[in-house]
């Protein structure tokens, strides 16, 4: 099992590298830079990375510009290919860290909605309204509390278009930061207070088990209360 372990670790580019091998790569990504864009004139991880390897990669879970946290790519077609379905089949599980403002369950509680993207945005629903709209389902379990904010624990189940960011807000947790979706005030650096945590996965071939943990981001000072051992040893997965 491979794991990078949790702390406060100096990120002085957009990225830094986890995990390397020949089938795939794991990134911590800073929030600020997007993973794929379209525009040409703007860099993103997928263009520096395929500088960087001089061919092809695969984007294997996209998270939006201002969140930070763990990305993997592809190197190959036949790994994509088998990891593709392998997430289609929830058999890769994601972790997620989120500052949230209102009012969470002290239970642990699952959300199911239906998602619909607009533009650059996500609206949900209760019920189904078109065949636009698709199932959504996360749970979250509240870790830790702060005078204004709560720190959550957010087990993604499905993965669609600003899922974690747009169910929060739809129960009164709108994300730290996260304008778009209900905050009151932006963060000083445009992030939102939402990080990529945990990645775990089999090997589709060699059935190797691996698992990734993220440092936790240093341009909050809400992520500096967060106490690695104490709050996130028994409450995210070991």
């Amino acid at each position: 099992m491979n794991s990078l372990l949790t702390g406060r670790q100096p990120f002085d580019e957009n990225y830094s590298v986890i995990e390397e091998t020949d089938d795939f790569v794991v990134i911590f990504k800073k929030s600020g830079i997007a993973v794929q864009v379209t525009d040409k004139q703007t860099d993103d991880l997928e263009r520096i990375l395929e500088e960087k390897y001089k061919g092809r990669v695969y984007v294997l879970n996209r998270i939006d510009q201002p969140v930070a946290g763990l990305v993997i790519f592809g190197k190959n077609k036949a790994f994509t290919q088998e990891f593709s379905e392998m997430i289609q089949k929830r058999e890769v599980k994601k972790t997620y860290l989120a500052l949230v403002a209102g009012e969470p369950n002290p239970q642990p509680t699952i959300l199911k909605h239906y998602i619909k993207k607009l533009h650059n945005r996500a609206m949900t629903a209760d019920e189904k309204i078109d065949d636009s709209y698709k199932e959504c389902e996360l749970k979250y379990t509240l870790i830790k509390s702060f005078d204004n904010y709560h720190l959550l624990k957010v087990d993604l189940i499905t993965g669609r278009f600003h899922q974690i960011r747009a169910q929060l807000a739809t129960v009164g947790l709108p994300i730290k930061g996260d304008l778009k979706y209900g905050s009151k005030r932006p963060n000083l650096d445009r992030s939102i207070g939402l990080l990529s945590y945990q990645l775990e996965f089999v090997h589709p071939v060699t059935r190797k088990v691996y698992k990734f943990t993220s440092a936790l981001p240093q341009n909050d000072v809400l992520w500096g209360l967060v106490d690695v051992e104490t709050d996130l040893g028994s409450g995210v997965n070991q």
